[in-house]
């Protein structure tokens, strides 16, 4: 019983570490939708990532590619359109 109780304390503490980690009653699209924030936000909040993708993109000002990574983040991924008719079909 110990140590079911141990797990379940270290499952929380990495929940509040990792919001992204999710539950047994987490979908597929939910789990998805975090990891692209996650990922978004960590390219955002690293300043030598950030001049990356300033320098890829050809952007003027690392302010700009941070809005645009920012923007990303409010979008809903879970209402994606099908991109093609096989998936239409599903």
């Amino acid at each position: 019983m110990s140590d079911k109780h141990r797990q379940q304390q270290t499952f929380q503490v990495m929940r509040q570490k990792h919001l992204g980690l999710g539950t047994e009653s987490t979908t597929r699209e939910e789990w998805q939708t975090h990891v692209r924030r996650d990922t978004y936000y960590s390219l955002a909040s690293h300043s030598a990532s950030l001049e990356y993708l300033t320098l890829a993109r050809s952007h003027e000002s690392k302010k700009v590619t941070k809005l645009e990574l920012m923007a990303k983040m409010c979008t809903d991924f879970g209402k994606r359109k099908p991109d093609n008719e096989l998936e239409k079909n599903r």
